[in-house]
């Protein structure tokens, strides 16, 4: 190490050492550290009541669904039994048509990821489980969470939007007079007649500042997550919350970064606070709310009542198709109905129902792909569009580590999906062939199971995100390196 490296080491250990005297002074360090206490614990708090309201919807759907079935193998035990009479073919325990349409039909659920209380995301707008039957997939896929639209208009205080919209007036509340302060009160003259260069000054400043914001503000969210419950070191949880504390680090550095271009201008510090906000005003609400309608204009979503309407349609004339092909395909198969699960004129209304499904899915499938088109090229071009705005790029990023976000959605609809074609199968062929069935097929029900990604999953969508953060606040911060050197020493007024 040479003399001029350790000088300028020292020279920036003593400027790190007089903001935090001037800090503890003006008791900041205290008033930051009381305000993220007090944000953290709301947002977390928040974001946990939520947790557990969800938890609640589903463990109550799932009792739902154990009580539903025990009802049915206690009927079809009674019924071999010879102590029980069906009174129609909706009351048969055997009958695979009911069974598989509601007597059994199940929930398909989407587990909480480790961090889940600090980002809502989208969460309120889907529902943590459907219930999925033997019918069309309009019947589970169109189902959304009922929510107070106020609520999901305002959104609600989780540490996402804490981090995402208010953070960043915390780092302009402790930057915005960093240099100007001193130039306005006479004592940056004094200061640059020693041997200090002003971009030390400033990087120290800035260094000691976000040390005030970041530590405390890492240390209650961890102390948070463990205190109610989240288990963020097992499973994913430690990459999780990895990815977590790089971007935000990244998104205080960027709001940091901004702050230092706008002080070295050399304006007053009146003039920084306004200008700061302002430009907080358009990265964080403006151009969010101009990109959404852009899209929303550009690539419209259907309407909801007609789409529901046009399925409507397809169903009424697959029923009608459907009789005819019933009657045929009894005629084609008349000794399937020797043994079967029920009587002629149920086995001809179950066969009946199936060849309506069956016949209208393709249908079904065209009109709802429409619709899933328009969402994907929304989503497509959100994509692109949230690099124009840090705030965007954020919250889609911790929404992501959350797994709250769109593509863990998207990718759990899809098994969902898969899982729907399983059991429409499973109960379809046996209607078909007029199979009744035993306590061992309802053992043998298909059940779904969440598959996650691999870690990849986790950490691809995030190297956008800090590219995106990181690319701007080294060009800000080489901005204001390079002009530092002609910033006023002494108020010009």
């Amino acid at each position: 190490m040479t003399v001029a490296d350790a000088t300028r080491q020292s020279l920036f250990r003593e400027a790190i050492s007089l903001e935090r005297r001037l800090f503890r002074a003006e008791r900041l360090v205290l008033l930051i550290t009381v305000i993220l206490l007090a944000a953290v614990a709301y947002a977390l708090f928040n974001g946990a009541a939520w947790r557990d309201r969800q938890s609640s919807l589903l463990a109550s759907a799932q009792l739902e669904e154990a009580t539903r079935l025990d009802e049915q193998r206690d009927k079809l035990t009674k019924m071999n039994a010879g102590s029980f009479t069906p009174t129609g073919a909706f009351q048969n325990p055997r009958n695979p048509l009911w069974v598989g349409l509601r007597h059994a039909a199940t929930y398909a659920a989407l587990p909480a990821t480790p961090l889940a209380i600090t980002a809502i995301g989208q969460s309120d707008l889907n529902p943590p489980y459907v219930l999925v039957s033997a019918d069309s997939r309009e019947t589970f896929a169109l189902n959304e969470e009922i929510e107070n639209p106020g609520n999901l208009l305002a959104g609600r205080f989780d540490l996402a939007f804490f981090v995402v919209f208010l953070l960043p007036l915390v780092t302009v509340t402790l930057s915005y007079n960093l240099l100007s302060a001193e130039r306005e009160q006479g004592t940056l003259a004094m200061t640059a007649s020693n041997p200090v260069r002003l971009a030390l000054l400033l990087w120290a400043k800035l260094s000691y500042r976000a040390a005030v914001v970041l530590v405390p503000l890492v240390v209650f969210v961890l102390g948070g997550l463990l205190l109610l419950g989240a288990p963020i070191l097992e499973a994913d949880g430690p990459v999780r919350i990895g990815g977590w504390l790089l971007l935000v680090t990244a998104y205080v550095g960027f709001w940091f970064a901004v702050t230092a271009a706008v002080t070295v201008l050399g304006r007053g510090s009146a003039h920084n606070a306004l200008m700061l906000v302002s430009i907080w005003i358009v990265l964080v609400l403006v151009l969010p709310t101009v990109g959404s309608v852009a899209v929303n204009l550009s690539f419209p979503v259907p309407s909801r009542a007609e789409m529901i309407n046009t399925l409507r349609e397809v169903k009424t004339d697959s029923a009608r198709t459907a009789d005819a092909g019933a009657a045929k395909y009894a005629l084609e198969h008349e000794t399937d109905r020797n043994g079967g699960a029920v009587s002629d004129k149920d086995f001809e209304a179950a066969r009946k129902r199936v060849l309506s499904v069956q016949l209208a899915a393709e249908q079904i499938a065209s009109t709802m792909a429409v619709y899933d088109r328009q969402i994907a090229r929304q989503r497509s071009t959100i994509a692109w569009l949230r690099f124009l705005s840090p705030a965007v790029l954020m919250q889609d990023a911790l929404n992501t580590i959350a797994g709250t976000g769109d593509e863990r959605y998207a990718d759990f609809s899809v098994q969902v999906d898969a899982f729907h074609q399983q059991w429409q199968q499973y109960f379809n062929a046996r209607v078909l062939a007029n199979e009744p069935l035993t306590l061992r097929d309802y053992d043998a029900f298909p059940r779904f199971v969440y598959r996650p990604g691999s870690v990849a999953t986790v950490i691809g969508p995030l190297v956008p995100a800090l590219i995106g953060l990181l690319l701007p606040m080294l060009l800000l911060f080489g901005y204001a390196i390079r002009r530092i050197e002609r910033y006023p020493i002494t108020d010009r007024a």
